[in-house]
């Protein structure tokens, strides 16, 4: 991500001449390549040796190679590309808004122990629809350090906006991300206030302080787009940053004992800048 950031965003003579960055992309390019290639191999092997039986499931990456071959090797390089930096960087996010709130840090426990008491317990698709605070923890997290500055498209018909006349076609960019750091919208932008995402309305107020303004509008908060070009992993994402957060909150106290000032930087996409030195203490319950 960093390398379509140098290449793609900023200034470069990359189209000339191989620049020292190019060549490190195109390594970079041959390692996941390699890796995706040995996988898609590994899968043709157990299609043969074990023909799916009817009514069998089989991965996406198997479904694919049934298709096309070539298609299912770019699909995967995709996922890796798209899949692996976006949720470690999002996880990361919210793990340090976490750590440096216990006191929401234990709201969050003590939901998961009440759904889920007993440490060899395992979380189903049942008891995971009953952890509303869960998912609004990751939400306020991502609210807090959003993965990228909103979204980019080419506006379908001619339109104006604010008395500006946009031609059709033209590339917009939309930070959306950053209006959810207005006091307008968000009262308290800068504090880890999961409240403010519980249906609940009385919950979205502390004492007589609202947490969301009444007319706060649907479209200013899009972490993964929306529409038919939103996020296609958005589903996948949301389950791995579900289960992975409530499996590491149910099992250890969390603790990050440095600062988190300019934790991430902007490559593309924002990613970790700081030592990630976290402290899990494991609660033997």
């Amino acid at each position: 991500m960093k390398y379509f950031y140098d290449l793609g965003v900023k200034p470069t003579l990359y189209k000339y001449i191989k620049t020292p960055t190019y060549r490190r992309f195109e390594k970079t390019m041959d390692t996941i390549f390699d890796l995706t290639n040995r996988y898609a191999n590994e899968a043709i092997a157990r299609m043969e040796q074990n023909p799916c039986k009817e009514g069998e499931e089989r991965s996406v990456l198997e479904k694919l190679l049934k298709i096309d071959r070539k298609i299912a090797i770019i699909m995967a390089m995709d996922m890796l590309l798209a899949g692996v930096d976006t949720t470690s960087s999002t996880l990361t996010a919210v793990l340090l808004c976490i750590a440096k709130n216990p006191e929401k840090q234990q709201k969050l426990r003590e939901e998961l122990l009440k759904v889920l008491p007993h440490r060899d317990q395992r979380f189903t698709t049942d008891n995971m629809k009953h952890l509303p605070y869960l998912r609004a923890c990751i939400k306020e997290g991502m609210r807090l350090y959003p993965l990228a500055f909103g979204n980019m498209r080419a506006t379908g018909a001619d339109v104006a906006l604010s008395g500006y006349r946009v031609p059709k076609g033209t590339r917009v960019f939309m930070n959306s991300n950053f209006l959810v750091h207005e006091e307008k919208f968000i009262p308290r932008p800068r504090e880890f206030l999961p409240e403010r995402w519980l249906r609940q309305q009385d919950a979205k107020t502390v004492g007589d302080e609202k947490l969301i303004a009444d007319d706060l509008s649907k479209f200013i908060f899009l972490p993964f787009g929306y529409g038919p070009r939103s996020c296609v992993g958005k589903r996948i994402v949301e389950l791995e940053l579900e289960m992975m957060l409530a499996n590491v909150v149910r099992h250890f106290e969390i603790e990050f004992n440095y600062p988190t000032d300019k934790a991430f930087a902007n490559h593309f996409l924002n990613t970790p800048q700081i030592p990630l030195k976290f402290k899990f203490t494991d609660l033997n319950y």
